[in-house]
């Protein structure tokens, strides 16, 4: 029997092939060309970053994807600073004609952004601590029958 239902099994598709990872971007954060504004804001995007996948870790939270932190980590972060670099100072007020903006407000704007997407993710990740410490607060008073817990 077993012979025959292998004989007439449909074969199972083979699995899509996975594109390989792109190499990550190589780029020197305090190079000269870089306005100290931004150095600044690299850095901290680089801490919460850090942060992010530390409270990942710990939590073992899966609403956070580290593919996409590994992303803005070794591809978009460090894309973004040598695209900046890579303009010509003589050429960079032409991106001021086109949009109004300075080149380094446009790359701070775009900085600030990634650093806002790292904050909902850390608070996001906090949020499973309050909720747990919340949690715990009321069974004890509950359980103890603790009058004076501001979480009943």
């Amino acid at each position: 029997m077993e012979f025959f239902r292998r004989l007439f099994a449909k074969p199972s598709p083979a699995p899509a092939p996975q594109p390989p990872a792109p190499e990550p971007v190589r780029v020197e954060y305090s190079d000269p060309r870089v306005p100290e504004g931004a150095q600044k804001r690299i850095q901290r995007i680089l801490e919460s970053l850090k942060d992010v996948y530390d409270a990942a870790q710990r939590e073992q939270a899966g609403g956070i994807n580290r593919f996409e932190l590994d992303q803005m980590r070794d591809l978009h972060l460090p894309k973004l600073v040598k695209s900046y670099i890579d303009i010509p100072p003589a050429h960079r007020a032409e991106i001021f004609r086109k949009t109004g903006k300075s080149a380094s407000f446009i790359l701070d704007e775009s900085l600030d952004t990634m650093q806002a997407k790292l904050d909902g993710m850390l608070r996001s990740l906090a949020q499973h601590d309050l909720d747990a410490f919340t949690h715990n607060t009321q069974f004890i008073g509950q359980r103890y029958a603790d009058k004076d817990n501001p979480f009943l």
